[in-house]
């Protein structure tokens, strides 16, 4: 988010928190409106048990906790004595506390629809973290940011102090910082821990130009990741690619190792099953033999009918391509001309 646009929003949260009032959490029993919810009901307790448990079951469902916390925690204990009082045949008190239930979830909504005009941008990135599957790629983390912002929460819930311009910026830097960081761990970390692997078995000794290769590919990911954070397909593609040049050099440096201390016959054994692969692709392809050749030339000329095989299945595809664009224009054509008419 362009860091103008996440200061007007900003901006527009302080004035919404410092407009709210200092006082605690309303004592619902003093207030008229309770007196209204149980006149619904007509006295019937239990259907008012009924309602209550419902909707209590509804806010648990359209995660209310995180949005009214307290809210819901007095719901939940009022619940419980509406419950009981329903069992014991306490018929008026158990309608009153399902009563009480009902407003207390009321202002648990209320809550939420503050919590989401003057969070906006935190919550937007928070979903953000959230699609980019932060809470398992970086738990800690996550959580660390996610007490934060439930501080805010309850802080807007018992209207304790306005909120500060530093804190929500702080916060936003925090969880933009964590966006960043998630990334990195999925699409670069994985390039980089191959490569210190690769370094670590003497890659730079082995397989220099592939390794120094790596170093620039790995290098060049986390340039490029950091630099353009929104463009998710594009740092995807160049962690891949850091990450396939980087195993390209620990696979070559292994086998540079191998080769170094190959003795005369080890190393016949060595071609020999090269040429052994060679000759399975080769039987794939339907050719005749060619291990009387040397290797760079038996690879040279499986390459060559792999080639032509695709040249050649590829003809009659190309052809009927070709048909169908043609009667496709005669169709457009046709349409055109009737159309005219």
């Amino acid at each position: 988010m362009p860091y103008s646009a996440l200061l007007y929003l900003l901006l527009g949260a302080l004035a919404l928190s410092t407009g709210c009032s200092s006082t605690p959490l309303a004592n619902y029993e003093e207030l008229d409106s309770l007196s209204m919810v149980s006149a619904e009901f007509s006295g019937d307790s239990e259907r008012a048990l009924v309602d209550a448990e419902n909707k209590h079951e509804a806010a648990l469902n359209a995660n209310m906790t995180f949005y009214a916390p307290f809210h819901m925690a007095q719901a939940e204990q009022m619940l419980t004595n509406a419950r009981g009082l329903e069992l014991n045949g306490l018929q008026e008190e158990s309608l009153k506390a399902s009563a009480q239930v009902i407003m207390l979830l009321r202002g648990a909504t209320e809550n939420k629809n503050k919590v989401e005009q003057t969070l906006t941008p935190l919550l937007q990135q928070k979903q953000v973290l959230e699609t980019l599957n932060s809470p398992i790629i970086l738990p800690n983390q996550f959580n660390q940011q996610m007490a934060k912002i439930k501080e805010l929460i309850i802080n807007i819930e018992t209207n304790k102090k306005p909120l500060s311009m530093g804190i929500l910026l702080d916060i936003m830097a925090d969880l933009q910082q964590l966006e960043l960081d998630t990334l990195l761990t999925t699409h670069w970390l994985p390039a980089n821990n191959t490569l210190e692997k690769a370094r670590a078995e003497n890659a730079e000794k082995f397989a220099p130009n592939s390794f120094i290769k790596a170093i620039n590919s790995v290098n060049n990911a986390e340039t490029f990741i950091r630099n353009n954070i929104s463009n998710r397909e594009a740092i995807k593609r160049e962690g891949f690619q850091a990450l396939r040049t980087a195993q390209h050099a620990l696979y070559i440096a292994r086998d540079a190792e191998l080769l170094v201390g190959l003795t005369h016959q080890t190393a016949e054994t060595v071609i020999l099953g090269i040429e052994d692969l060679l000759a399975k692709i080769s039987r794939a392809l339907n050719m005749d033999s060619v291990t009387h050749m040397a290797l760079t030339d038996q690879a040279n000329a499986i390459a060559q009918a792999a080639e032509t095989q695709r040249s050649r299945l590829m003809a009659p595809l190309q052809t009927r391509i070709s048909q169908l664009e043609k009667q496709l224009e005669l169709l457009m054509t046709e349409k055109k001309e009737i159309s005219k008419e």
